[in-house]
């Protein structure tokens, strides 16, 4: 059966190749980055695997609240119903560590981001409508002081508490 899955940080890694298997399976696979040049490239690529699903591509930057919500709505406006969301996207470091919202770029894309994507998009869920978060098994407790930049982790650090 076709489902309609949408898949964060697509463009490399674990989300690159699920959605290759994804699309190879025929499902409506809506692939978002944070690139535009690499979402292209690999939009190009899994369209060049033929398949009887479609495929769209999204950009956004889960660092910041503002693109996770325009990307809730891009979604929502052309898709009714989703079948699945894969929250795959993931960052553990950066150079810029604090995000124009003031918070962790750790926290933000790793914890911030799937939380507000899944609120916003569980409406076109629906009761079969399945979420997967991926994650690390790296694990801290939180420091509040440090998710918004008042105290400064090593990059390992701020991940396990992401």
């Amino acid at each position: 059966m076709q489902k309609t899955i949408l898949i964060t940080g697509a463009t490399d890694g674990i989300g690159l190749e699920t959605t290759r298997m994804l699309v190879s399976r025929g499902h409506n696979v809506l692939v978002h980055g944070r690139n535009p040049a690499k979402l292209e490239q690999v939009k190009q690529e899994l369209l060049a695997l033929g398949s009887d699903g479609g495929i769209e591509s999204y950009l956004a930057d889960l660092a910041c609240i503002e693109d996770v919500e325009a990307l809730a709505k891009a979604v929502a406006g052309k898709h009714g119903v989703l079948d699945v969301l894969i929250n795959n996207a993931g960052v553990y470091s950066a150079s810029d560590r604090i995000t124009q919202d003031g918070l962790d770029i750790r926290f933000a894309v790793n914890a911030i981001a799937p939380y507000l994507l899944t609120r916003k998009l569980l409406p076109l869920l629906g009761p079969p409508g399945r979420v997967i978060n991926l994650s690390s098994a790296a694990q801290f407790p939180v420091d509040p002081d440090a998710l918004t930049g008042q105290r400064d982790l090593s990059d390992g650090a701020a991940y396990a508490q992401s």
